[in-house]
């Protein structure tokens, strides 16, 4: 382990020697080619209007309205994206295409400490991305952008302020970013605060089923207990701009206080400080037109507080590198790198449900793509060697050390009809070792009210997926519609086995390994409709459908979210966008053992921002309504769904400037 953390900063100097920057690696983008973008099949990209449109607290939240993306709905404060019905240590969470180093996948109650205030850019890529991000990327992968680092220049003093509020919990948040360029120098400071009251909710927290099985007089209505959040932000950057690439460095302080609807006697006080470094070198002639360098290294904590007293101490501190060369010579581009990932994980205290562990993975791997006339040929791999090493201690007895050896490759086609229609397809290959918590949890977590208890038996989960994606683009139109499959052999599912823990009476969970099958449709769609005077008039259209099962049994894994339809109409012009949008969610029959039925819902949403541009100021002035009609509404992949439902109405409104 102490040799390989001399990895990132061997090549930071390498990186520096050239003098030039690094930029941050987004996922989807890579400038001009736009890289990654063509090919990967399933991308979406959400930026400017977008952002201010689906921006919520919780990243999972705010993107659960995308096709193909469900939200764990842990509550308004730590709810992560479930892309095609896998989620946690499955799918990545990145912050400027570096891993966001946090506890987020070891626990639903865990926020990712990035503040959505604070995001210039959301990149969701469907489907397997382990070839590029690591095994746990076999999902797909979030990708979240802050412009902090800058890659070019640009002269003077430029900001953005934005500040909004909301009714279903009394909230208010603010941001504000400033940035200033001299002398090739760029500066930038930012930050954010939000305070946020419990959430309203439509009548009871408890579902009808609990309160018929258990009648309270003292029953929750109107309001999610313990629901709320107060979260502060700060980050400073600078970047060196050069005729043939830049360098940059950021330091980021967040923190947030809030409670886990879990438990209403419990709640959280998170920070982290994260530093990144990002280069980048365009050589002046030679077929690698770029070579780009970032790490980041992350001191995170949290404390679970019980009645304001300390139960569980969790940090992780670590760092993760990505050195890369970006190739393009006649009809062939792509990319090959280098990636790193050292971080010590460790919980302490009475309720310590994990062991304390050193994890490190170093990964080499290309990605590359052939073009003859219409048609693209992609192919790629990866060898990933991971070590793990758990440590002695006295609630969970001796040490342990694994090791293990993970391939990933991949094959794809596009055929381009014309400009405007692709078909593409992909099959491929993923390994994904099971993690510390999978291995080695042992114990009660009070903030979820489970008993978790792993399995360090367990081997390589082995995957093998397939997709075929059509898409219609062109400026009035633009349509995509994916059919996947992804095969797993040796999957690790977290299922509960209907017994109770002797300590809390907590429903017992169990890591198990099964063989199983996924499968499902995408679509989504935005057409113009009617051109007006000043603008136009689009159909918004967005289908998801998704199964999973255990092909073992021939059961259902669980939480599994049932087919949903989106429908809506936007009108834009220069100045005004306007949209209404309705969601319908049916219910879900196909569950697992010990799990229950949801009932279908409705979510309306109804919004309008209206932009303003002179010569020295843009102002956008923004309003939405969620959930129009109060519905009440149980997402069935949420493990709280019985006792906590989504939002009621809210009403939000705010202002952004730029400056």
């Amino acid at each position: 382990m102490k040799s390989a953390m001399l990895i990132p900063f061997l090549m930071t100097s390498l990186a520096f020697a050239h003098e030039e920057k690094l930029d941050d690696i987004e996922v989807s983008t890579y400038d001009e080619t736009q890289g990654l973008v063509d090919f990967v099949p399933s991308v979406t990209k959400l930026k400017g209007q977008e952002l201010i449109k689906k921006r919520q607290t919780s990243i999972g939240d705010m993107l659960s309205g995308e096709a193909g993306v469900q939200s764990t709905s842990f509550g308004p404060n730590s709810s992560r994206p479930i892309i095609r019905g896998l989620d946690g240590d499955r799918i990545r969470i990145l912050q400027n295409s570096l891993g966001t180093m946090d506890a987020s996948t070891q626990s639903l109650d865990h926020a990712i400490p990035v503040d959505t205030l604070t995001i210039d850019q959301m990149e969701i890529i469907r489907g397997p991305m382990s070839l590029l991000y690591g095994s746990s990327a076999v999902g797909g992968v979030v990708n979240l952008v802050t412009n902090r680092i800058h890659y070019s220049y640009e002269e003077g003093f430029f900001a953005k302020f934005l500040t909004q509020g909301e009714t279903v919990n009394n909230g208010i948040s603010n941001a504000l970013h400033m940035n200033y360029g001299a002398n090739k120098w760029m500066f930038h400071v930012d930050g954010s605060t939000r305070n946020l009251g419990n959430q309203e909710i439509p009548r009871y927290a408890r579902s009808s089923k609990l309160r018929k099985q258990d009648p309270s007089t003292e029953e929750e209505k109107d309001k999610l207990p313990n629901s709320f959040n107060k979260q502060d932000n700060v980050a400073v950057a600078v970047s060196r701009i050069m005729d043939r690439g830049y360098v940059g460095a950021s330091f980021n302080h967040y923190n947030t206080f809030y409670g886990s609807v879990a438990d209403d006697e419990v709640t959280i006080d998170m920070t982290q400080n994260r530093f990144e470094l990002h280069g980048e070198h365009r050589p002046e002639s030679s077929s690698i037109r770029k070579i780009k360098f970032k790490t980041a290294i992350s001191d995170y904590f949290h404390k679970e507080l019980e009645d304001g007293a300390t139960g569980t101490v969790f940090k992780n501190e670590g760092h993760e590198s990505r050195l890369e060369f970006l190739n393009k010579s006649n009809n062939w581009d792509g990319v090959t790198g280098i990636h790193t990932q050292f971080f010590k994980f460790g919980a302490k205290g009475e309720e310590a449900f994990l062991p304390e562990s050193d994890n490190s993975k170093v990964a080499l791997f290309s990605f590359q793509q052939l073009t003859q006339g219409k048609n693209a040929y992609r192919f790629g791999g990866r060898l990933e060697n991971s070590a793990l090493e758990k440590k002695l201690s006295a609630n969970f007895g001796s040490s342990d050390e694994k090791n293990y050896l993970g391939m990933n490759a991949s094959l794809g086609h596009c055929y381009d009809f014309s400009r405007k229609n692709t078909l593409e397809s992909s099959i491929s290959y993923s390994e994904r070792t099971p993690n510390f918590q999978e291995l080695y949890a042992d114990g009660d977590h009070i903030a979820t009210s489970t008993f978790e208890s792993g399995d360090s038996t367990l081997v390589k989960e082995k995957a093998t997926a397939f997709e075929v994606t059509y898409k219609n683009t062109s400026d009035e139109n633009q349509f995509s519609a994916s059919v996947y499959t992804q095969v797993f052999k040796d999957y690790i599912s977290l299922n509960p086995t209907g017994a109770i823990s002797t300590g809390e009476n907590f429903d017992v969970y169990q890591y198990e390994q099964v063989d199983a099958l996924f499968y499902g449709l995408d679509i989504d769609s935005r057409n113009e409709i009617k051109k007006l005077s000043q603008g136009a008039l689009y159909l918004i259209g967005k289908f998801d459908f998704v199964r999973a099962k255990d092909t073992d049994s021939g059961k259902n894994l669980p939480r599994i979210s049932p087919p949903r339809v989106t429908l809506g109409i936007e009108y834009n012009s220069d100045q005004w966008s306007a949209d209404v949008e309705h969601q319908y969610v049916s219910q879900q029959t196909k569950t697992a053992d010990f799990e229950t039925r949801t009932d279908a819902y409705n979510l309306t949403n109804i919004g309008y921002t209206y932009h303003v541009v002179d010569n020295l100021t843009s102002l956008d002035l923004f309003a939405r309504v969620r959930n129009i009609f109060d519905n009440e509404a149980r997402s069935h992949v949420s493990t709280l769904k019985d006792i906590s439902p989504l939002p009621g109405r809210n009403f939000i409104a705010g202002v952004q400037v730029q400056f």
